[in-house]
């Protein structure tokens, strides 16, 4: 349910989009990727930072840490059938 929900919105926008050209699709590529790339960086810092605080953690910290993992999963096999 989830992900043809998501496929249906990206192949609406790639239909919207395949119409456009010229300068304006290109800007608009540009501007994409550059959001992409800076989201896949705060992404790759926030994982290194939590790898590298995982060793000095407490134990409560740590439980914190798996009760939340644990949430996203559920809420992820919940979402992606």
């Amino acid at each position: 349910m989830g992900l043809s929900v998501v496929s249906q919105v990206f192949s609406g926008v790639a239909n919207a989009l395949s119409g456009a050209g010229g300068a304006g699709a290109i800007l608009f590529f540009i501007g994409l990727s550059i959001i992409l790339v800076i989201a896949l960086s705060l992404l790759v810092i926030g994982l290194v930072r939590l790898i590298k605080a995982l060793p000095n953690m407490s134990v409560s910290g740590f439980l914190k840490l798996m009760i939340v993992t644990a949430s996203v999963l559920i809420v992820l096999g919940l979402i992606l059938p």
